[in-house]
């Protein structure tokens, strides 16, 4: 604030025309008040608060003949000065995925995925980066219809609404591994969407079938870890594919077509199935109904999401902990060091109600985690690999391929 004091958060339409914004140096809220009003036809009248998320600002947004709206605005301007934020080519996909996913799910009621009015992706301008913009036009904007509730809320719930959130989580995360994936939609954006490192292209089209899985498999493995005295990883990382690597990759390679069951119905194992990529309580919306029951009323921030065979799809939900299940049943993870016993044992317990209705809705995805037992091992292993010692962690890859 003006005064060095930090910003709350609340009533920014007034301290804006009081011209005391908080964002005076850095971006202009008038800006973004005339491009809500133009597209929805409709006068702002009230910003209550602002949220700031580790990459978007988040608005909720009065306006004068029509539902509240929660604007989502990039914090990150292409077009800033020193900008080290994703660059544009990676966000611009990023934006189309997103609202072509709320337009996807839209006829879904069941899946709660929130209602897009307006979206626009990140223009970066030529020239050099030399002054703070004097446009929004470097920040991706959606504007959604605003659902009733909070997030967040998880500590704030007592053991039996935790169980109540856990229980309709399911039911949501059952509804989209249901969802019968359209085949177009597939096919445009699987490879767009894998985590890196990607292929350029795939040597066969799209299709729910076992030959795609172990073709998807086979090229990931060879853009990971290349060729001995290739650059691997990030470029910065500056690190080569040395042997180890190099004679995992080919023990990898050999064991693809013998961990993709061969047998019983392939159809549910690899049929095309959309992933959240960040499902968790704080991307849902909560609220109270009339009877006093927690009612969840929005799945948002698709923006992570991705499109997976069955059999590699991630069932995982964040709560305090992750809740997550392999062939052996329900776990956590990301638990803190100075967990006690207790927590531990309650952890489990938020497994076991999220878990148990998400396997009796949809008990394909059960039979299709334990089938996939050493298939999901290794694709995590490849996505959770952030670029550190090739030699190591393929190492250990290849010594767990040994050792099974």
């Amino acid at each position: 604030m003006p005064d060095g004091s930090d910003f709350d958060g609340k009533q920014l339409l007034s301290l804006v025309r009081s011209g005391n914004s908080p964002f005076h140096r850095v971006w202009d809220v008038d800006l973004l008040i005339r491009e809500i009003e133009e597209k929805l036809g409709a006068r702002v009248i009230d910003i209550p608060v602002i949220h700031k998320g580790s990459n978007n600002y988040g608005l909720h947004i009065k306006l004068s003949n029509r539902s509240d709206v929660i604007a989502r605005l990039a914090r990150g301007d292409v077009n800033m000065p020193d900008y080290d934020g994703f660059p544009i080519h990676v966000q611009v996909p990023e934006v189309k995925f997103e609202a072509a996913a709320y337009e996807l799910l839209r006829s879904q009621p069941s899946i709660m995925a929130s209602r897009l009015l307006y979206h626009r992706i990140p223009m970066q301008h030529v020239g050099p980066r030399l002054d703070i913009p004097r446009d929004l036009a470097g920040r991706r904007l959606f504007l959604f219809e605003r659902a009733e509730g909070e997030n967040n809320v998880w500590h704030d719930l007592s053991p039996e609404k935790q169980a109540c959130v856990l229980a309709q989580a399911a039911g949501i995360r059952a509804s989209l591994f249901d969802f019968t994936l359209p085949l177009d939609f597939a096919a445009f954006w699987l490879r767009e969407r894998l985590f890196e490192q990607k292929p350029e292209s795939l040597p066969i089209p799209v299709a729910p079938t076992r030959e795609f899985c172990v073709v998807l498999f086979t090229f990931k493995i060879e853009v990971t870890i290349r060729n001995i005295g290739d650059m691997i990883g990030w470029e910065d990382d500056n690190n080569v594919v040395g042997p180890i690597a190099a004679a995992a990759k080919q023990s990898l390679l050999r064991l693809i077509p013998h961990i993709m069951p061969a047998d019983g119905d392939q159809t549910s194992l690899y049929r095309l199935v959309l992933d959240h990529g960040d499902f968790g309580i704080h991307n849902m919306s909560i609220t109270l109904d009339e009877n006093d029951q927690l009612l969840v009323t929005s799945l948002y921030d698709w923006e992570t999401g991705c499109i997976v065979p069955a059999i590699l799809s991630d069932p995982l939900m964040a709560v305090a902990v992750d809740l997550m299940a392999d062939e052996n049943g329900p776990s956590v993870t990301r638990v803190s060091d100075s967990a006690t016993l207790e927590d531990s044992a309650r952890y489990m317990t938020w497994a076991r109600q999220y878990f148990k209705p998400l396997f009796d809705q949809a008990p394909e995805y059960e039979r299709a985690i334990q089938a996939g037992k050493d298939a999901r091992h290794l694709w995590f292993a490849l996505r959770d690999w952030r670029g550190d010692d090739p030699e190591g962690y393929f190492g250990d890859l290849g010594a767990w391929l040994r050792e099974g």
